[in-house]
């Protein structure tokens, strides 16, 4: 008995081992194929950060063919280096060499360079043929041996936006971007500096090889020494970063929009500075410079702690100084307008007087007399004479400050400037008259576009677009209209008239207008529109076309039909607030970031130009006489409008 139980028991325990050794199996084979399902998802989801190794290409660049010409350049300088024994300084819209004081040469986005903001300047010396290196914003990396261009362009985009670079001693350059991490390269490849910083958002860096000062826009400031990565937050005024100075000690001064903390060795020494927003530091003979936004450049000596305010060579200058350049024993600061040395003898390098007040335009129009006005984003108006382009004559002040849009009246020749705070009234010789606001009975101050009608009360009759609807000038009175009398959303972007009727393109749809009563109003919900906001509207060959924010322009009639065009199916495509344009020879569109759109008479397949722009975003168009203006958000150029169809 105990003989046949202990034989049972062998059997069983034998058909237990085999059966768990099968499950283990199973189990086993399982998760091979679970884990090798698991790393090639991880491998197809991977950043091109997390691979460490990213693709990128390496091109040499020529100018382009493209005969675009610029109307004003914006000096705006940002950063400034020493090179082949000349100065060399960038803002966004432009590359200047000065050689002994002068300016020698100047390149452009979309002509020499790539058509994007160039951000900042840095030099690759330890080699052999020492190089310039000049950030974009999207264009990657330039690279200038005093000879040719190259554009070291990465395959993804994000680790094209560049945000601050740093040579090292060992001969390669740290690039930070502005979500894609932190890499270094040697001018033919791009890896990741360490995994750590793999989806930091960098903005600025410091130091060298041995110790790295690596700011964040929102999460402090990393130190890299000896291979070890300390997170310095809390003993920040703000984890915002926007400048640091390094020495050769292990000390750093980290610059916030509220102070600079003084960091030695990894742990807080004081703060300085405090309140002040800091975009700009150095370090020199004991005293720390510090440039700021609004309270002028501050020298600190560093044995106290009371800053002493240096004064500029105008009030303007000494608030904006955004970069310092160490040029031997001497320190230059280095702001919007010109290179000066901080303790020394003042102006060095100054830019023109006749140049625009800012890169970003959003809107023009060159008048009967043959001005052309120029309204920028956040610095005013400019007018300048568009044949014999001089000295501008700028307008900038609490109304004249975000332009919107820019129109004539054909029949007086007064021009109306619509901006967040007002519209502006000029007389034909180009002088201020009237601003109309919502003391003065518009819906809004905040106006968006202007109409003026095309029947017999031209000279008296005009349409105000806000973002609480519409205010209607008729023979010296104003009324209004907005979502409680049928229009279709009150925030309205854009105005077109055709067979008398009022479009207004608005957040939430369009309106048709009649006689002061809304005839109709079309949505995505009872027309074929795929989009209801409405950003932009022209009248081409008797027909409406409308811009949209996601689906390009589509056509569009009293109905609610739509005709749609291939060339912006695929993709998403924002037409840019009221940046269409209806001439005698075709429809323009100004695309965010795709460039000029062109739909010529007779045709219904729409063509893209790039090539000669200073930025694929397109924010203002305009003709007067064949000439062709595109401004973007990065500069203003011109060209007959013959040439765009050769």
């Amino acid at each position: 008995m105990p003989a046949r139980v202990s034989r049972r028991f062998l059997i069983r325990r034998v058909v237990v081992i085999c059966a768990a050794s099968l499950a283990a199996l199973a189990a086993f084979f399982s998760f091979r194929v679970w884990q090798t399902a698991h790393h090639a998802l991880m491998v197809a989801t991977q950043s091109p950060a997390d691979s460490g190794q990213i693709a990128m290409s390496l091109v040499t660049l020529r100018p382009s063919p493209a005969r675009f010409d610029d109307v004003l350049t914006a000096t705006d300088f940002r950063s400034a280096a020493l090179f082949q024994g000349d100065v060399y300084v960038c803002g966004r819209s432009a590359l200047f060499r000065f050689s002994e004081g002068e300016l020698k040469q100047t390149w452009r986005p979309g002509r020499e360079l790539p058509a994007f903001p160039l951000v900042a300047l840095a030099v690759r010396a330890a080699i052999p043929t020492p190089e310039l290196w000049i950030a974009s914003e999207g264009g990657g990396v330039v690279i200038y041996d005093g000879k040719v261009f190259r554009q070291m362009l990465p395959g993804v985009e994000p680790a094209r936006k560049i945000t601050a670079m740093l040579p090292l001693r060992n001969s390669k350059v740290l690039v930070a971007t502005g979500t894609a991490g932190l890499y270094v390269s040697d001018g033919k490849s791009l890896r990741l500096f360490h995994p750590q910083f793999a989806r930091v958002q960098v903005t600025v860096l410091a130091g060298d090889e041995d110790q790295v000062w690596i700011g964040t826009r929102a999460d402090g400031v990393w130190y890299w020494n000896a291979g070890t990565a300390t997170h310095i937050t809390r003993e920040l005024p703000d984890m915002q970063v926007v400048s640091i100075a390094a020495d050769e000690r292990n000390t750093a001064w980290i610059g916030t929009p509220v102070g600079v903390a003084e960091i030695s060795s990894g742990k807080l020494t004081r703060h300085l500075a405090d309140g002040a927003f800091v975009q700009a530091l150095a370090e020199r003979n004991g005293t720390l410079w510090i440039g700021t936004v609004d309270q002028g450049m501050l020298a600190v000596p560093l044995e106290t702690r009371l800053p002493r305010p240096q004064v500029g060579t105008s009030p303007n200058e000494a608030r904006t100084a955004r970069a310092f350049l160490h040029a031997g024993d001497a320190l230059f600061a280095v702001t919007p307008n010109e290179i000066s040395e901080v303790d020394g003898a003042g102006r060095v390098l100054a830019a023109t007087s006749d140049g625009a007040r800012s890169e970003h335009v959003t809107a023009i129009h060159e008048d009967a007399r043959g001005r052309v006005w120029i309204g920028y984003f956040d610095r005013g108006l400019d007018v300048v004479n568009g044949r014999e382009p001089g000295k501008p004559v700028h307008f900038e002040d609490d109304v004249l400050f975000c332009v919107n849009r820019i129109k004539e009246n054909q029949h007086e020749g007064t021009i109306a400037v619509a901006t967040a705070n007002g519209l502006a009234m000029f007389d034909a010789n180009g002088n201020l008259r009237q601003v109309l606001d919502r003391e003065s009975g518009v819906i809004a101050s905040h106006v968006t576009d202007v109409l003026f009608r095309t029947d017999g009360a031209a000279s008296q009759s005009m349409v105000i677009a806000t973002p609480a609807g519409l205010s209607f000038f008729d023979k010296g009175s104003l009324s209004s209209m907005y979502a409680f009398h049928g229009l279709v959303n009150n925030h309205v972007y854009t105005l077109a008239e055709l067979d008398g009727a009022v479009y207004a393109g608005t957040l939430g749809g369009i309106s048709a207008v009649r006689n002061g009563l809304v005839q109709a109003s079309f949505t995505t919900a009872n027309s074929e529109l795929r989009q209801n906001w409405i950003t932009a509207s022209a009248v081409f060959d008797g027909r409406l076309y409308l811009g949209t924010y996601g689906s390009g322009v589509v056509r569009f009639d009293e109905h609610g039909h739509v005709t749609s065009f291939s060339a912006f199916s695929g993709k998403r495509f924002e037409i840019n607030t009221n940046a269409m344009l209806a001439t005698s020879r075709a429809l323009y569109a100004g695309t965010a970031g795709h460039g000029l759109a062109i739909l010529r008479r007779g045709e219904d397949r729409w063509r893209f130009v790039t090539n000669g722009l200073p930025s694929m975003n397109v924010t203002a168009l305009d003709e007067h006489g064949g000439q062709f203006y595109a401004g973007t958000d990065n500069g203003l150029v011109r060209i007959q409008e013959n040439a765009l169809f050769e």
